[in-house]
């Protein structure tokens, strides 16, 4: 008896033991990183939501590494609870024209945490207000109501923008805009580290042209770079919304004739124009049009072809530079005029306007990114707007 209860217990033991060992074991994933258009990219920031076999505690260890070698990065629970699946993984990926890279992922107990910047991002919480810090270089101000979007964009020397932009706003049935934000809107940290900050901002409308519309807007902004990608999505399911539209009012110099408004424009492209006075410029794009794009100028409601793409012209690329000589901001934005009526209007004193139709009910999304950089930005800025449009991929091969 006494026998069979040792066995009984070594047995118990054994099966503990291995039970222990084998949570204990890391797991790994496999990342393929691919560069989709052929440019050499010195550093790229890289977003990706990892997707693990099982739910970890928050406290599990991560490591990235490259060809063996530890790579600085980010990770992040995805959420608030104690054990998640799901993470955030940031870095920055180096990258030759239509290269593709393996990354492996390790994670577990007994995983060697993989290092993380020390310097960069920092979120400050103020008391109606985010602040994305990169001191000394660069604060992001954001209300927590996401009124106005931006309040300020802090580049030293120079402030970007002025303090009354309209930000965000949507166009109903009526043609009536209704700006978003304000009262009712919630905001949340969906990550923050030195490597990325994201924060979300989310409402349901409660007017009467609106009534039932839910919305949601995604602020990330990566280091080492100066731009902040945005992501609206609008949940509509009586198709009430026509429309989006983002006004920012840049904070450039009084143009006058030595020193005018300076712009270019990615159209099928590149077209550049300097402004003075009432002067204005629109790019427009539609690929279900002919012709797919073209650019007016002129002054408002007087607005003239400039600019005509032919019956067969490629399709807008879709980003544009607003410059004076002190500032710039390179926007851009995701399949510019592929679904649905795109427009990029700039005037002479600054106020940027852009604009998007939905052409599909099911699908109202709206992407693109905005960077903030010195003039002139060929010296400035290391990312193009090409490359913005056209993030490295990050393809999860496997799980081991």
């Amino acid at each position: 008896m006494v026998n069979k209860m040792k066995c009984y217990l070594l047995l118990l033991s054994t099966i503990t033991t291995s039970a222990i060992v084998t949570a204990a074991e890391p797991g790994r994933l496999i990342l393929e990183v691919t560069e989709p258009i052929g440019v050499h990219r010195d550093g790229a920031p890289v977003h990706v939501e990892l997707a693990l076999p099982k739910p970890v505690p928050i406290s599990t260890a991560f490591r990235l590494t490259f060809g063996g070698k530890p790579i600085t990065a980010q990770f992040r629970p995805n959420g608030d609870e104690e054990k998640t699946a799901n993470w955030w993984l940031d870095f920055v990926s180096p990258s030759s024209p239509f290269e593709k890279r393996q990354y492996v992922v390790d994670y577990g107990k007994e995983v060697k945490p993989g290092p993380e910047r020390k310097r960069g991002h920092r979120l400050i919480r103020r008391e109606d207000a985010f602040v994305v810090s990169n001191a000394p270089y660069i604060d992001w101000t954001i209300p927590h109501d996401f009124s106005g979007f931006l309040r300020s964009v802090d580049f030293e020397p120079f402030e970007h923008l002025k303090p009354d932009s309209m930000g965000l706003s949507v166009r109903d049935r009526d043609g009536r805009l209704h700006q978003l934000g304000g009262e009712g809107t919630t905001a949340r940290v969906v990550r923050a580290g030195p490597m990325t900050v994201a924060l979300r901002f989310e409402n349901t409308e409660t007017s009467e042209a609106l009534r039932g519309v839910d919305w949601s807007a995604d602020l990330i902004f990566p280091g080492p770079v100066s731009w902040v990608e945005l992501h609206l999505k609008i949940d509509d399911p009586q198709n009430q919304v026509v429309e989006a539209t983002l006004q920012l009012k840049l904070n450039l110099d009084e143009p006058d004739r030595a020193k005018r408004t300076l712009v270019e424009l990615g159209a099928a492209r590149t077209i550049y124009r300097s402004l003075i006075g009432e002067g204005e410029i629109e790019l427009r794009a539609d690929a279900n049009a002919i012709p797919a794009w073209q650019v007016f100028r002129g002054t408002n409601q007087q607005l003239q072809p400039f600019v005509v793409g032919s019956k067969d012209a490629s399709l807008a690329e879709g980003w544009a530079h607003v410059m004076d000589r002190k500032r710039c901001l390179a926007i851009a934005f995701d399949n510019f005029g592929r679904k649905g009526e795109e427009r990029i209007k700039i005037r002479a004193n600054g106020v940027l306007t852009a604009s998007k139709r939905f052409a599909d009910p099911a699908q109202k999304q709206w992407r693109s990114w905005l960077h903030f950089v010195q003039f002139p930005p060929q010296q400035s800025a290391t990312s193009d707007p090409r490359m913005m449009q056209n993030p490295l991929t990050v393809r999860q091969l496997k799980d081991e």
